[in-house]
């Protein structure tokens, strides 16, 4: 379960990880009052559980209480990426001087925690280690040592910071350790973790995910859940249409039946040079309504070029599949590229109602992926 920005604050806080000054606003009201809390200038910062919030300009400055103002009711009436705004963060704007990246997160396929730090903050990682790979360094951590201050000098020395400037980082390296153990947490990423032009460490934003699974030994993940209502993101609207669905950063929607197929899905869309804006299961003996829901769903995230649709059936018949799309198609009146790989149960009928309405189905998985990072590519 991904966490709102000051939810994730809260933990670092409760981490000794040093935040900037500020408060959650569900109203107006509440972020004048925050505002007079903590002074001019502040940052306004939309609360939606996706990321991206500064490509779609949701994030705003303030440096008097007529830009306030004005700023606040305009994020209020925002929709970004199917989430309604309900709340605002306000903080304390801070003085940059540079600004770097930190997280811990699980790496699966190792089945290790890994940290990864970096002196260029404030973008996406994975455009970072594309395009400039030595300004990242990542270490796997045996989670019966947990991080030290050894491992974090050395990791912090190799990208050249050192010494009284280095100091200022290892308490944050190690904290931030504590909480993604102590608190189950299956990402804990700080980007930008900023220093100052005072020389402070200050970590300015908060992406954190919760393990569902730790529910049970971790009692405030319920609380949360509860709260929440099942109403809030697509995340949750999708689980109670029997939907996995996560919050990814690309362009690229998809849906695929069974984890594994979706997560493979998800893999070979960037390793053919595509961003994945999704990743939805609907499972496996999925009918016409659950393929409406999953394609409903990924077009409320709003910046959707193309639909990637890969599904092996077994126990989940193509024919079925086939006429959910069609419903789809018809019901929510598409009008971006659908890009569906189908095979297995009542293939041939599946395929033969696709292209009746005009829709290619592809056979093969790769051939299908190829087509929809080329389609987003051009933007059609």
């Amino acid at each position: 379960m991904f966490l709102y920005e000051y939810e994730g604050k809260k933990i670092f806080s409760e981490f000794n990880i040093p935040i900037p000054p500020g408060d959650i606003a569900f109203s107006l009201e509440d972020a004048i009052n925050i505002t007079k809390r903590i002074g001019f200038p502040v940052v306004i910062k939309p609360q939606i559980l996706g990321g991206r919030r500064g490509k779609a300009g949701a994030i705003r400055f303030a440096d008097n209480e007529q830009e306030l103002v004005q700023h606040l009711k305009e994020v209020f009436e925002l929709v970004l990426y199917g989430e309604k705004v309900s709340r605002i963060l306000v903080e304390k704007k801070v003085n940059i001087a540079h600004e770097y990246y930190l997280s811990y997160m699980l790496d699966f396929y190792e089945r290790k925690p890994i940290v990864i730090f970096s002196t260029e903050g404030g973008i996406d990682i994975e455009e970072v280690a594309r395009t400039k790979p030595e300004a990242i360094v990542k270490r796997h951590i045996n989670p019966e040592i947990g991080m030290t201050s050894f491992i974090a000098m050395e990791m912090l020395n190799k990208l050249g910071i050192r010494g009284e400037e280095a100091k200022k980082f290892v308490p944050i390296f190690i904290n931030l350790w504590r909480a993604f153990k102590e608190r189950d947490l299956i990402l804990a990423e700080i980007n930008p973790l900023i220093k100052t032009t005072d020389g402070e460490v200050i970590a300015v934003d908060a992406r954190v995910m919760v393990d569902d699974n730790a529910e049970y030994r971790q009692p405030w993940v319920k609380q949360i859940k509860e709260a929440r209502g099942g109403t809030e993101s697509l995340e949750y609207k999708a689980k109670e249409k029997r939907i996995s669905f996560v919050v990814l950063d690309g362009d690229i929607g998809i849906i695929g039946n069974g984890a594994g197929l979706t997560m493979a899905t998800v893999d070979l869309v960037r390793e053919f040079g595509g961003k994945p804006a999704n990743f939805l299961d609907i499972g496996g003996g999925a009918g016409p309504e659950r393929v409406v829901a999953a394609i409903d769903t990924i077009l409320k995230l709003g910046n959707v070029k193309v639909i990637l649709m890969n599904i092996f059936g077994g126990i989940t018949r193509c024919d079925l599949v086939a006429q959910g799309i069609l419903e789809a198609v018809n019901k929510i009146k598409l009008e971006i590229p659908l890009v569906v790989r189908l095979t297995g149960t009542n293939e041939e009928i599946g395929r033969k109602m696709l292209e009746d309405a005009g829709i290619k189905a592809y056979t093969d998985m790769i051939e299908a992926v190829k087509k929809a990072v080329q389609l987003a590519e051009r933007g059609e």
